[in-house]
Parts: structure tokens; C-alpha cells; sequence
């Protein structure tokens, strides 16, 4: 099960804000949202050392996307 499976592709294609984004993120049960947290703050220290590992935000959003969600 991926960490966004609680909510509809629907609900997640229509957040157009950070606080459509928050909203729709406390709808999660916690062990998801606890691990959806931990991978924005791993993404985010990935990202800031950029320029070592040439890892900016598309990149990882194309490499950790695929997993927040179970693909059938």
C-alpha cells in the first residue's frame, strides 16, 4: 500500500495550494501521514545539497513519486 492510497487520485489532482495540500494530508491515518512527513523532510535535505548530487525538485519528485502510491 503506498502512503497516499487512503485518498482518491481525484482529491489529490484537484489540490491547488499548500493549504489544499495540508488539508487533504490530515485526512491520512497516522502511520501514513507520520511516513509521508518523513519523506518530505528526506526529500528536502536531498534537495539542499543540490549541488553535490544534482538531485533538485523535479528529480526527486520523479524519482519518489512512483512510490506514494501502489500501482495495479
Amino acid at each position: 500500500m503506498g502512503i497516499l492510497d487512503p485518498i482518491s487520485p481525484e482529491q489529490v489532482m484537484q489540490c491547488q495550494s499548500e493549504e489544499d495540500c495540508t488539508a487533504l494530508c490530515r485526512l491520512l491515518p497516522p502511520r501514513e501521514t507520520t511516513l509521508l512527513d518523513w519523506a518530505i523532510n528526506l526529500m528536502a535535505d536531498v534537495v539542499q545539497h543540490e549541488h553535490l548530487n544534482k538531485m533538485n525538485t523535479q528529480n526527486i519528485a520523479m524519482v519518489f513519486s512512483p512510490n506514494m502510491t501502489q500501482v495495479c
